[in-house]
This record gives structure tokens, C-alpha cells and sequence, in this order.
């Protein structure tokens, strides 16, 4: 029972690999494109707060990239600093104890 379990396993790789190495090497696979950063794209964007409110920005991809690279790095430095009282953006009333 080991014996044809063994063959069924090999038989299925000697099967695959011929499949693999032509899809690796054919000319004519679409190539990844990279897109134009000087395109132009829009995009409507919820208010936060709101289910109907949307505001439309429209930017180059170059603008977008950059656009999502703040919001990361505002994110980030809230998540880095957000056990540190005198650092964080407090909603409640009353100061920190800095001291």
C-alpha cells in the first residue's frame, strides 16, 4: 500500500513540474505593468462621522502614494506614542501629569 501511495505522490510531481517550467519560461505571459505615476485618479471618500457625506479628491498616483504614506506615518507615531500621556492626542478634559 506504501509502494502505490508513493508512485501516486511522484507521479503527480513528474507531472507538475514540465507545467511549471513552461509557464516560467513562455514569452508570452503578460509582464507585470507598472502604472503611469503621472495618471490621473479619483476616488470619493467617506467623512468620517458620516454615512452619506463623501468628498471626491482627485490626484496623480504619485499624490496618492504620498497621501497614504502620511496617513501611515500620523498613525504610526499615534500608535508609538500612545502610552506616553504627554505625548498623546487626549480627548478628555484636564492636563497630564508631566512631572
Amino acid at each position: 500500500m506504501r509502494y502505490v501511495g508513493r508512485i501516486i505522490v511522484l507521479g503527480t510531481l513528474l507531472a507538475a513540474a514540465p507545467i511549471g517550467a513552461l509557464a516560467a519560461d513562455d514569452p508570452n505571459t503578460p509582464k507585470a505593468v507598472t502604472p503611469d505615476p503621472n495618471e490621473r485618479v479619483c476616488q470619493d471618500i467617506v467623512q468620517t462621522g458620516s454615512r452619506i457625506a463623501t468628498r471626491r479628491f482627485c490626484g496623480t498616483r504619485a499624490e496618492w502614494e504620498a497621501r497614504q504614506k502620511q496617513d501611515r506615518d500620523v498613525i504610526e507615531d499615534a500608535q508609538r506614542h500612545a502610552a506616553d500621556p504627554c505625548h498623546a492626542v487626549l480627548t478628555h478634559t484636564g492636563a497630564p501629569n508631566c512631572g
